[in-house]
């Protein structure tokens, strides 16, 4: 038997009450070195089924204890602001799964939004408390090249012009690291929150097998103008053009590396491979932005029935 609780109308139960706790107890170890990037991925999971097990009233009850609690245990900024980037995009991960959206619309969505409040996060942390991560890492960046270069281990034609460029570019594909902690934040914690949430009957439309990964051919075009107008413009330039161009041409690879993934698991599946050597195999193509050379020419042309042709 679950035992439930109904206090002035109220109803919950243990499970949301377990959930309740594990919210404050992930919102918590975000600040504890070594857990804050398991706790930052599957971040999203309690508040999810939380919401998805309650009535609205209710939620919002569970949620203002879990702020006030975790508020007198640590700085109370500190908790809020991690506590809201994990329940903002969660709200709307359960409003999603209570209306049975599939797999394939929520995760472009839910990055989407993570996206845009991590980048919040970081404006507000640089206006409130003074800390600006850009001008903190290029810093950091510019003090270890230059002892380094102290040390005559690099090249003698590193002078200052050249550090600034490297430093640029650096900076530039921060945006673009950022999207890949929105996206496996989203895809850790959709992957465990599916799953409970169907337990509890919520039915929420898997993901397309990989084999069946396909881009739009329109990508292909955008990513051939985006390419062809970054380089026509001045990679040492600061101006808004140049830094979305430095931030879209590796967004645009990487979903060609996502691609070539699929393509890799068709493959798999036309020649019956054992099911574990796609799984390799896409490692080292999402990591290796080269690979994504393959993804592109699988969108260029019709390789997959070609395949499909030789069995």
């Amino acid at each position: 038997m679950i035992l439930r609780l109904e206090v002035n109308g109220l109803k919950t139960g243990i499970k949301p009450i377990l959930w309740s706790l594990m919210a404050l107890a992930m919102s918590l170890f975000i600040v504890v070195p070594g857990l804050n990037v398991l706790t930052l991925l599957f971040s999203l999971v309690p508040y999810t089924l939380l919401y998805t097990q309650l009535d609205k009233k209710s939620f919002v009850v569970h949620v203002l204890v879990i702020l006030v609690v975790g508020s007198v245990i640590i700085d109370p900024f500190i908790f809020l602001s991690t506590s809201i980037l994990a329940l903002i995009p969660s709200i709307y991960m359960g409003h999603l799964y209570r209306a049975g959206t599939p797999s394939i619309t929520i995760i472009p969505k839910m990055t989407g939004i993570m996206l845009v409040l991590l980048m919040l996060e970081l404006l507000v942390i640089e206006n409130v408390i003074g800390i600006s991560m850009l001008s903190d890492i290029r810093t950091t960046l510019i003090a270890s090249i230059n002892n380094v270069t102290m040390q005559a281990l690099l090249p003698l034609n590193w002078n200052a012009e050249v550090l600034e460029g490297f430093v640029k570019m650096f900076l530039d594909m921060i945006p673009f690291v950022i999207l890949l902690i929105s996206f496996g934040i989203v895809i850790c914690s959709h992957y465990v929150a599916r799953k409970l949430a169907t337990i509890e009957g919520i039915v929420v439309p898997a993901f397309p097998a990989a084999k069946d990964w396909r881009l739009p051919r329109s990508i292909l075009f955008l990513y051939l103008l985006v390419y062809i107008l970054q380089m026509m413009v001045n990679p040492l330039d600061t101006s808004f053009l140049t830094v979305a161009l430095a931030s879209l041409v590796p967004t645009l690879s990487f979903l060609f590396s996502i691609q070539a993934v699929g393509f890799f698991f068709y493959l798999a599946h036309n020649r019956d491979w054992p099911k574990i050597i796609p799984v390799l195999i896409a490692i080292p193509v999402i990591l290796i932005p080269f690979f994504s050379i393959l993804g592109i020419l699988d969108a260029a042309f019709p390789l997959r029935k070609y395949i499909s042709k030789q069995t």
